[in-house]
């Protein structure tokens, strides 16, 4: 045992020690190489789509907070599995060449058993998280990195893998441990905000609260950290907190995979796509829950920058006082309360990739005058400096507001408006689709879901009546809820299909066919807003194209 690291003495030997102790059992030895542990391409690619909703909430919730805590650090940022297997990594490409001779990649397994004490491996087998420094690395030539791990735990407190930062040990900092448990955290948190329930903030003041996942009967569906220590001090009463508290509801929110067979809006990514590669600036414009940022995710999976990264902000989210520091970054001290280390802001973050400004119709219009500048040098000057800073992204917009209404409002920048709208792409919602492809849509869903069960005439007419203002997400909701209620049934009924009582809303008097009940909605929203066309069509989830052309049909 004399190769062990050595430590402060104490009455039981330390995670790095316990892990020492596992590789010389196994018979490994420090001087022989680690061995390589790769995934063949076809599982890693299963493991993927097996922790999709993982990963996707890693790269929206994660990735932007990792580049602004850690912009211009000679670091990676790594996703793992259960096993150690890395699903995901992002960071610093100068260190990422030089991690690679390492294989410190997308498809390695970084166990113990193959990898030695590392601290992907180690946090797994100590379920715990550790860093590991230098030397402290089992195998001599791992002995380059500094690492720092935290596991990841589930809605359910069970494990589901572990983040890892990992850096050149001659630029590891000691806040490595700290900043990879905040990002831990917010995985989980978000993780946690995606399952179906009513979620209770025990401290709505404080980003890291305690939070639980109720049912609708006040029973315990899930908790993160903070909330499973407030469990094990407090005595539960899951009906007293709905009764005290406002719990947030939650409804799932299906992760869609592009697919061949996969059901999207009337649009393929097909022009758009060929629009970015140009550099073309893509404007997408539909009600909120269209499936904006599902297209966006789309188009960069299927670029030629799907390697690079994706950096979707929503502009509706940024605090009021802050919107140029989050989108252009700044430096140290550039304000009162600014981190001493600067900050990379969303538009660097983006460099190389695609950068996607959800909601960009609520930017300020100082905000809106330095993006128009950026645009136009290709550069941003971070808040308290003076340098510009060459950026390269492929923009795309999105909103739910008619900006061209708003540019004749004087609340939206003319020339950034025609900057940002090189290819318009309207998005309908699903109620607006044709009737036939809602029906495609609606069978073929239903029969990934349960081949065995099919909808009764009187169910699809339902379904193609009701609305749905969630568009795809709700009537997938819609159909689960549907298979579990009529299992063993072979059919669903009208009964099975538990839709809002929006769907029961009457037709306009005097109408007796669809197209005559639509062209009559139509009428009553216009008289409803004044005939004002832009407000009719907003509250219709339809394009103003769309409204004149219903409009020309009646007259």
């Amino acid at each position: 045992m004399s190769e062990l690291p050595q430590s402060i003495p104490s009455p039981s030997p330390s995670p790095i020690q316990r892990s020492w102790q596992r590789c010389l059992h196994q018979g490994l030895l420090r001087q022989q190489s680690a061995e390589l542990d790769l995934l063949p391409q076809g599982e890693l690619s299963a493991r993927q789509e097996q922790h999709r909703t993982l990963i996707t909430c890693f790269q929206r919730f994660v990735l932007p907070l990792f580049a602004q805590l850690l912009a211009g650090r000679p670091c990676r940022l790594l996703l793992c599995d259960g096993e150690g297997a890395i699903l995901a990594a992002s960071g610093d490409d100068g260190f990422a060449r030089h991690a690679e001779r390492i294989f410190l990649r997308s498809g390695a397994r970084w166990g113990e058993a193959s990898k030695g004490t590392n601290a992907i491996g180690t946090a797994l087998a100590e379920q715990s998280e550790v860093q590991v420094l230098g030397a402290q690395h089992f195998f001599a030539q791992h002995s380059f990195l500094s690492c720092s791990a935290c596991p990841l735990l589930g809605p359910d407190g069970q494990l589901l893998g572990v983040l890892d930062i990992s850096t050149d040990a001659a630029h590891h900092d000691g806040d490595m441990l700290g900043t990879v448990r905040l990002l831990a955290m917010t995985l989980e948190n978000a993780l946690l905000a995606r399952q179906p329930g009513w979620l209770v903030d025990l401290d709505p003041q404080s980003l890291w609260s305690a939070r639980l996942l109720l049912g609708e009967g006040g029973e315990l569906l899930g908790a993160n950290r903070a909330g499973r220590l407030w469990l094990g001090q407090h005595p539960f009463d899951g009906k007293q907190l709905l009764r005290d508290r406002r719990g947030l509801r939650l409804e799932p929110e299906p992760v869609v995979i592009q697919t061949e067979n996969q059901p999207q809006p009337a649009v393929t990514a097909g022009v758009p796509l060929k629009m970015l590669e140009r550099g073309i600036s893509l404007l997408i414009e539909g009600e909120t829950g269209s499936g904006k940022e599902h297209l966006v995710r789309a188009l960069h999976s299927q670029s030629s920058r799907r390697d690079k990264p994706l950096v979707c902000v929503n502009c509706g989210a940024l605090p009021a006082d802050l919107v140029e520091a989050e989108l252009f970054g700044y430096v140290g001290g550039a304000f009162s309360g600014a981190r001493s280390q600067g900050s990379q802001g969303y538009l660097r973050a983006a460099h190389g990739g695609i950068l996607m400004l959800d909601e960009i119709g609520e930017l300020p219009l100082l905000a809106q005058t330095r993006l128009l500048r950026v645009l136009q040098e290709r550069a941003v000057t971070p808040v308290g400096s003076h340098k510009p800073e060459p950026v390269d992204f492929w923009l795309v917009s999105a909103s739910h507001r008619d900006l061209a209404t708003m540019v004749q409002a004087g609340t939206f920048r003319e020339d950034l408006y025609y900057r940002i709208c090189g290819w318009r792409q309207p998005l309908a919602p699903l109620r607006a689709w044709p009737q036939g492809e809602r029906l495609g849509v609606i069978r073929r869903l239903l029969s990934e879901m349960d081949p065995a069960l099919q909808l009764t005439p009187q169910a699809e007419r339902q379904l193609l009546a009701h609305p749905l203002p969630g568009n795809v997400r709700q009537l997938k909701q819609a159909l689960e809820v549907a298979c579990v209620l009529a299992e063993g049934q072979g059919w669903i009924e009208p009964a099975h299909l538990h839709l809002p009582e929006v769907a029961a809303m009457p037709a306009p008097r005097g109408a007796t066919t669809l197209r005559e009940q639509s062209r009559l909605r139509v009428q009553q929203t216009l008289t409803e807003c004044g005939g004002n066309v832009s407000e009719a069509a907003r509250r219709l989830g339809i394009s103003r194209t769309t409204l004149y052309r219903a409009l020309r049909e009646e007259g």
